[in-house]
């Protein structure tokens, strides 16, 4: 950010390649700064609008009228500059990831002068997005990067307070919203029986058998394997960085640990080992190289395809599977979210689907 020499205003370059100025304008009510802000597609436009702003300020009042007012302050532009700010507090496959949620604010909302948005604009905004209709994780991802957007314009002091705080906390979203769910435990039969002997298929009933993530699966390399195959480390995961797998630490602290594998699941750890990379067990075509997400994600729903009687859930739904199969089985939470490298009780609690015949299970000590 670069200050010019008569102090009239402080310009940055944005992300979308305008150019933005800042200048006081007095004091607000409650005692603070008072800031304007102008956008153009050059520094030279940004400064003729500020000064034209500063001259109908300064102007007899008769001589103001017929002026044009100054061009607003965009949504897009504010949201451009927050995320290039954000750049530095978030891991960089998370930051990657929030290009897409920007892309769908800037879609519905980005040409919005930002002090004239509203909280049934925000109500709105949410309803457009499920009438897709979005997936709930996405819409959900949307509304809080929308929180954030303003939360800066607000601490800015472009706006005076955040319309999306005041706004609904949840809509309702549409019936055909995406909500994660765990397989049944027929399903769970027909996966282990009648998925292929290969490479996917075993790996597939290894994430049934321990809960592992698929980001924590591909980047798993031989050596993190007990001898005895009694357990597996899980010491990283793979990362999407711009469309390209790179490796990086797992989600979080506790998500670093050691997971038992059941005795009936040793021998899908065995076909890893034995037809698996040596440096990772998945690699793609090219030796050692790190496979993609999205490429296993494709595999997976095609290898459920050719599984009659089972729905077509997303692999993260396997480990939905192992929490709810072994609450089911009396497993207490804390070691449920022990295993599964959660940081807090909750977290766990969102991943338990419980069945009517436990449910069932449950209400049989009322039996005499």
């Amino acid at each position: 950010m670069a200050k010019n020499a008569n102090s009239t205003g402080t310009f940055r370059k944005l992300p979308s390649g305008n150019w933005q100025v800042q200048a006081m304008d007095g004091y607000r009510e409650d005692g603070k700064k008072k800031y304007v802000y102008f956008t153009a597609p050059t520094k030279s436009e940004a400064r003729q609008l500020l000064a034209a702003y500063q001259s109908k300020k300064n102007a007899p009042e008769e001589e103001t009228t017929g002026r044009e007012p100054p061009l607003a302050v965009l949504l897009g532009d504010v949201a451009d500059t927050w995320y290039e700010d954000y750049s530095t507090q978030v891991r960089a496959s998370t930051y990657n990831t929030y290009s897409y949620t920007l892309k769908i604010l800037k879609r519905y909302l980005g040409d919005r002068p930002i002090d004239g948005i509203l909280p049934m604009d925000v109500n709105h905004f949410l309803d457009e997005l499920s009438a897709v209709p979005y997936s709930r994780s996405c819409i959900t991802k949307c509304r809080a990067m929308l929180i954030q957007v303003l939360d800066f314009a607000e601490m800015n002091q472009m706006i005076a307070s955040n319309p999306a705080r005041r706004a609904k906390t949840m809509r309702i979203f549409s019936e055909s919203a995406e909500k994660k769910d765990a397989f049944t435990e027929d399903e769970v039969h027909l996966l282990l029986e009648h998925l292929p002997d290969d490479l996917l298929g075993n790996s597939i009933r290894l994430l049934l058998g321990t809960g592992m993530r698929v980001q924590e699966l591909l980047a798993l390399q031989p050596g993190d394997f007990a001898e005895d195959l009694s357990s597996v480390r899980i010491e990283r995961a793979v990362q999407m960085v711009n469309g390209k797998p790179v490796l990086g630490p797992p989600k979080s602290r506790r998500s670093r640990r050691v997971i038992p594998i059941p005795e009936d699941y040793r021998a899908y750890a065995s076909y890893l080992l034995c037809h698996g990379g040596k440096a990772f067990i998945w690699s793609s075509s090219r030796d050692n190289l790190l496979y993609s997400v999205g490429t296993f994600r494709r595999r997976f729903y095609k290898a459920l395809e050719a599984v009659p009687g089972v729905r077509k859930l997303s692999p993260h739904c396997c480990r939905h599977t192992y929490s709810t199969i072994l609450q089911a089985k009396g497993v207490p939470i804390e070691m449920v979210a022990r295993i599964m490298g959660h940081e807090n009780i909750q977290t766990t609690e969102h991943y338990t689907h419980t069945q009517i015949s436990t449910l069932a299970a449950a209400v049989a000590v009322l039996n005499r």
